[in-house]
């Protein structure tokens, strides 16, 4: 398939209204890891260009009860698209919005608590099938655009693999409710990256899931929750019409 997908990764230090203010960064990745039963490809190089500034706003990021760090996309003005591994588990969330560089103060940032967080009922922790989640804000919030650990947000154009090429790697774990995504051009996501969007022509296409055991930069397939997959889900939960 030759169609490319653009995949942010929102990498954060610290900022105003941010739970790690003036703080080091010590928030965890939730990220999962799955065990190949293929063969570990060589040369990859996690990369990407830092995205224009404020070119992304449907993008946030999750600071989650646990002490663990994710990435979102709103997908209403008070709504947030995430995985189910990044809100399994948590009682809270604070959604820091309209983040570029949240390493300095910059006046477009908003941070909310949100606590109502809900995670697919069928979440298989092990197996990773059904890794979405939804996050409610608690009030609507302005709503204007299209929607690795550094102070910035970074995007990446990634091709995307066939699902049976990634079950080659995977095995069983691919299933129709997945995107994977090749290494080719030796960029892609990593620690910090957990949750956040894969985008194809102003839509979220995907959900950031899962890397390779052997780490982001193997040269290994990465896993994305596919959206179209759960249309009805998120309908279900949110009220929204896809």
């Amino acid at each position: 398939m030759i169609a490319k997908f653009a995949v942010l990764v929102f990498c954060v230090a610290a900022a105003s209204g941010n739970p790690a203010a003036g703080k080091p960064w010590t928030w965890k990745s939730p990220m999962p890891k799955l065990t190949p039963i293929g063969p570990v490809k060589s040369q990859r190089i996690v990369g990407g260009s830092e995205a224009t500034a404020h070119s992304f706003p449907h993008q946030v990021g999750l600071f989650f009860s646990g002490g663990w760090f994710c990435g979102g996309s709103l997908i209403s003005n008070q709504w947030v698209l995430t995985a189910a591994h990044c809100t399994d588990g948590a009682s809270y969330v604070d959604v820091v919005m309209g983040a570029h560089d949240i390493s300095i103060n910059e006046p477009e940032q908003v941070t909310v608590r949100a606590t109502n967080l809900i995670t697919h009922e069928n979440y298989g922790p092990i197996t990773l099938r059904n890794d979405i989640g939804l996050i409610q804000l608690p009030s609507p919030v302005a709503f204007n655009g299209a929607g690795g650990i550094t102070d910035r947000l970074r995007q990446v154009d990634v091709p995307i693999l066939s699902n049976s090429d990634c079950a080659n790697t995977y095995g069983a774990t691919i299933y129709d409710g997945i995107i994977c995504t090749s290494s080719i051009g030796g960029k892609g996501v990593c620690s910090g990256d957990s949750g956040g969007p894969m985008n194809w022509n102003g839509v979220t296409a995907g959900v950031t899931s899962f890397v390779a055991s052997a780490g982001c930069e193997s040269g290994l397939p990465h896993g994305f929750t596919r959206v179209t997959y759960f249309l009805d889900w998120i309908q279900a939960n949110s009220g929204l019409t896809p």
